[in-house]
């Protein structure tokens, strides 16, 4: 675009908006589909459900009062933390999963609601259990489906992309640009501005060039200007924030090589300091505390359930073979805290040195109750005990003894990062497959990778899906021995 004219290259920015998606259209669209959708749901359902159960319509007021209270505990939460943009679709932000959390905390407020004004006992709780069902699928799979529409119609050019504007070093902007002109991002690098590459430029200098830049930007109609250059050079950085702060666009400093690693790397504030944080803590004190609350709940109750199964369980192992019930072992839990696991014994061993030889397909050692136990997942039906004292949780990294962790940790990076949260009875791993011996680095990187993403992406929803998983899906039960 270097020899098109200012006045030809304004006039294409404002054709390629016209004929595009707008970003606050798309925001104000997304809001008003959303909040009609949650009201015209629980009018419908209020209606359906009371003629079915009731031959009557019932009071349509009450089914728009909740609607629209609905609505405005869903979307209110979204409009402060500003999610209705472009990149919190396409970037995770509105993944179904946090579509799922949302109606669930919704619901909670509307029981408390009811609760503290008393009116709760004027609703059908029939209905309620309806509304939410239908509402909690309709919000799933309106963000789901925004993401891929979405995604479809960027890459088609259907929708008006963020235009940047590129400053720093030659090789510092092609580096930037092949990572920003990729499909489907909504990003498009209209502009570049080629620095020095050292500061052997004058002040005077350094001001007009910057001065040219800035006419540019304003001429293309920037939105983001992004400055690329080392973090070193304070001066020609406050110069060159200084210069772009006349113009109504977003300023961002370019990531260092370090920074960009991180890609929740934001301000912090420390009193009157400020700090770049690179990560934040694995869960943060309301998600722990989520987290281990539910453990506490269902581990107790699911020690008292199957109470009977456990000492059927038992009592075939002691007649199987002689020793103990179970098995414990050192494990490595959070923080790297040993601890004792609990487990039914499966093995005519007792393992627990500095040197283990795991399980394999057709061992000797594994009892014929054993073997049972062992491809149904029941021999770890014990770790309850150890989620109620707290050492474990229901999901998690499954821990290894110490005497393979101390195999691993030199040889796959991040391997102790795993145990950054409580390890778990199963975890991500286990429910895609990667469960039973690991006698190959390839083998054991592949699980640590499921564990670092279960970390970073935490959720009671996620949670949720890797209990199910590990009973009704095919793949936790792969490779057992």
């Amino acid at each position: 675009m270097a020899n098109v004219s200012p006045e030809v290259q304004r006039f294409a920015a404002r054709l390629n908006r016209k004929w595009s998606v707008g970003r606050f259209g798309f925001a104000v669209a997304v809001l008003a589909f959303e909040f009609v959708m949650i009201v015209a749901l629980a009018l419908l359902t209020g209606v359906g459900y009371h003629l079915l159960a009731y031959e009557a319509a019932g009071r349509i007021i009450n089914y728009s009062a909740v609607g629209v209270l609905t609505a405005l505990l869903f979307t209110l939460p979204i409009i402060f933390r500003d999610e209705y943009k472009f990149q919190d679709f396409l970037e995770g932000r509105r993944a179904p999963s946090r579509a799922f959390m949302r109606w669930n905390y919704v619901f909670l407020c509307l029981a408390v609601i009811g609760f503290l004004t008393k009116t709760s006992g004027g609703f059908s709780r029939g209905w309620l259990v309806v509304f939410y069902a239908f509402g909690l699928v309709a919000v799933m799979t309106l963000d789901a489906t925004v993401s891929r529409v979405l995604a479809m119609a960027i890459a088609r050019g259907r929708v008006a992309s963020r235009r940047l504007m590129l400053v720093g070093t030659k090789a510092e902007i092609e580096r930037m640009a092949n990572a920003v002109e990729t499909p489907r991002v909504g990003f498009r690098v209209v502009a570049r501005v080629c620095l020095p590459q050292s500061d052997a430029t004058t002040p005077d200098q350094r001001a007009l060039a910057l001065a040219d830049a800035v006419d540019k930007a304003r001429a293309l109609g920037i939105e983001d200007v992004v400055i690329l250059t080392d973090w070193s050079r304070g001066e020609l950085i406050q110069d060159m924030v200084d210069a772009f702060t006349v113009l109504p666009a977003a300023i961002h400093l370019g990531a260092s090589s370090v920074v960009g690693r991180f890609s929740e790397a934001r301000l912090a504030r420390f009193g009157q300091a400020s700090a770049l944080s690179l990560t934040s803590a694995p869960l943060g004190p309301v998600q722990a505390l989520t987290k281990r609350a539910f453990d506490l709940v269902a581990a107790s109750t699911a020690l008292v359930l199957l109470s009977p199964l456990l000492l059927v369980i038992a009592l075939l192992i002691k007649r199987d073979s002689p020793g103990p019930v179970f098995f414990r072992q050192r494990r490595r839990g959070y923080n790297l805290e040993e601890f004792r696991i609990w487990k039914f014994r499966t093995m005519s061993t007792m393992d627990d040195g500095n040197v283990i030889v795991q399980a394999t397909r057709g061992d000797a050692r594994i009892t014929r109750i054993g073997h049972v136990l062992r491809t149904l997942n029941l021999d770890e039906l014990p770790q309850l005990i150890n989620v109620v004292t707290g050492e474990m949780s229901l999901v998690g990294p499954r821990p290894h003894a110490i005497a393979h962790d101390a195999q691993f940790e030199t040889r796959i990076a991040k391997y102790r990062r795993r145990l950054n949260v409580r390890p778990g009875i199963t975890g991500w791993a286990q429910v895609n497959g990667l469960r039973g011996p690991t006698e190959t680095d390839e083998a054991m990187r592949a699980r640590v990778e499921h564990d670092l993403y279960y970390i970073d992406n935490w959720s009671l929803a996620l949670d949720l899906y890797v209990l199910f998983a590990t009973v009704l899906s095919r793949k936790a039960f792969l490779n057992a021995v």
